[in-house]
């Protein structure tokens, strides 16, 4: 498997890039990217499988599902359930980088339900855990939100289980409405903008891994 020597060279610049705003353990914010454009596309997808710095490689490929239905600048529709493929350009685990992990990726491809690929050019600008009630505890689980309260923690019934638990005065808010930026705990997001758009993560003291329940929020080019 082929990786491009010029990828390689980015591994002390995008380290230097992320560590330059620390996340905080527990709750990464590092410096969100510039806002987006009014008229620019951004799409919202989940991942399709855990993905982990434990054991990608570089030239590995990502997925993730749409969760909308968008329409590009050029007029291409994009379904809701098209696959959002990226590829793995640079990978480095916790155990083998001073106890930080990095991954970088390329979205490069959009892949329509009939296998018709739509070459698109895109980066993350915001990474979180979905606000969707669940009833698991996961990191974006209705308990794994504002914890138990006065409820029976077995999920047997009572407050423990309302679903704007932890939400505040608002309630219940969209599934895709995470902040730009990261919100996964202890990952770095940070700004690359090179000529094709990779998006840079950083795991501080933790290696990174994406499951199905991660969101992303993706800007085109």
């Amino acid at each position: 498997m082929r990786v491009h020597s010029r990828k390689l060279l980015f591994i002390p610049a995008v380290a230097a890039l992320v560590i330059a705003a620390p996340p905080v353990l527990g709750n990464a914010q590092p410096t969100a990217p510039a806002a987006v454009a009014a008229n620019t596309p951004v799409i919202i997808a989940k991942f399709t499988k855990l993905v982990s710095t434990k054991n990608l490689k570089a030239g590995d490929v990502i997925d993730a599902k749409t969760i909308k239905p968008y329409k590009l600048t050029d007029g291409t529709d994009i379904p809701k359930g098209s696959t959002l493929i990226a590829k793995v350009s640079v990978v480095k685990s916790k155990s083998e980088n001073n106890g930080n992990s990095i991954l970088l990726f390329r979205i490069d491809n959009a892949e329509l339900k009939g296998g018709q690929l739509v070459p698109i050019h895109g980066m993350v600008i915001a990474i979180g855990p979905s606000l969707s009630p669940k009833s698991g505890l996961g990191a974006g689980s209705v308990m794994g939100r504002g914890g138990y309260g006065s409820g029976d923690p077995s999920g047997a019934g009572g407050a423990g289980n309302d679903p704007n638990m932890g939400l505040g005065k608002a309630g219940a808010r969209d599934e895709t409405d995470i902040p730009i930026g990261s919100t996964l705990p202890g990952v770095g997001l940070g700004v690359h903008k090179d000529a094709d758009w990779t998006t840079p993560l950083q795991g501080v003291k933790c290696d990174i891994e994406l499951d199905t329940d991660v969101l992303i929020k993706v800007q085109l080019k």
